[in-house]
Parts: structure tokens; C-alpha cells; sequence
């Protein structure tokens, strides 16, 4: 979703990403990138992602991604409210289709942005950049955003994920 106008925007490489992971032997899930400010918009987001993976059979998590961009986004206002009912709202969704939902946040915007402790039925997939102390269980982990992958030029994150807890 736009940071400006709020359109819905489909990524152009889903079906090549995710149909060659699958043929690579991959474990595969979806992301989507939140700039919901409602949960109305946070219903149309689900039901785009489940439109989309609705023809492949994922065996990792459908997760939210709802980010602070910046004051002049559309999304500058949020509340802790409203960004945990949208959380929640998009994550029933994912549940009710038969996939295992997560949220994405950092550790601001899980203490400024988001009422943690409402949302402990779904994963959670934590970005901190430094050793990992946190009062909720972690399902994944994003610990650097400056890793090195082969084939990918430039930097990348890296995330450890703990199916089990």
C-alpha cells in the first residue's frame, strides 16, 4: 500500500519469487507491506495476499508488515488502537483461510505502535539489531540488516525463525 494514497500495489516478481523458491526446495510464505490505517483497509489487504497465494501451497507464516515511514505519510497518525485492531483484523483473516499469520514490527513499534500483548495469538517476527532480550516469545528474528548472501549484491537482512517456540 502507498505511503501517499493509500492504493494496494501488487509486487510484479511475486509468482517468479515465489514459484522459484518452491522449484529451489524453499520454505515459502508471503509478506505483506502494510500502510493500512483502517481496519477496512486492513481487510483488502488480506484479501489481496490470499487472492495472490491462494495457487501456491505455502508451508511458512502470511505476515503483516505495518512500518512507521515518516510524519508526511498518510500513516503518521495511527494510533496504538487502530494499528492493533488492523493488525488483528488482517491476521483473523490469514487464520480463517487456513494460513498461519505473523506480524512483523521493530522493537519501537512494538512498544510505541502496537498493544503487544492483544496480539500474542499470531507470530511474532521481531527486527532488533542487537542481542535479543524481549518480554514476548519470538518466532523469528531479524538480527542484521547488513548481512551478505551470495547472489545478492549489496546488503541483506538475515533472520534465524523458530518454528517452535
Amino acid at each position: 500500500r502507498g505511503y501517499t494514497e493509500g492504493k494496494v500495489y501488487e509486487d510484479t516478481y511475486f509468482d517468479r519469487n515465489v514459484q522459484g523458491a518452491q522449484d529451489a526446495g524453499l520454505a515459502v510464505g508471503a509478506y505483506f507491506f502494510s500502510q493500512a490505517i483502517t481496519v477496512e483497509e486492513a481487510l483488502e489487504e488480506a484479501r489481496f495476499v490470499l487472492e495472490r497465494v491462494r495457487d501456491y501451497d505455502l508451508t511458512m507464516p502470511v505476515v503483516f508488515d505495518w512500518e512507521y515511514v515518516s510524519s508526511s505519510a498518510r500513516t503518521a497518525n495511527i494510533g496504538k488502537t487502530a494499528l492493533t485492531s488492523a493488525t488483528r483484523v488482517f491476521c483473523e483473516a490469514v487464520k480463517a483461510a487456513g494460513y498461519t499469520p505473523m506480524l512483523y514490527f521493530s522493537q519501537a513499534q512494538g512498544d510505541d505502535l502496537l498493544e503487544l500483548s492483544e496480539l500474542t495469538d499470531y507470530g511474532f517476527w521481531l527486527a532488533m539489531y542487537r542481542n535479543m532480550v524481549y518480554p514476548y516469545q519470538i518466532d523469528m528474528w531479524q538480527y542484521t540488516s547488513t548481512g551478505t548472501v551470495p547472489g545478492i549484491d549489496g546488503e541483506a537482512d538475515i533472520d534465524l525463525y523458530f518454528p517452535e517456540g
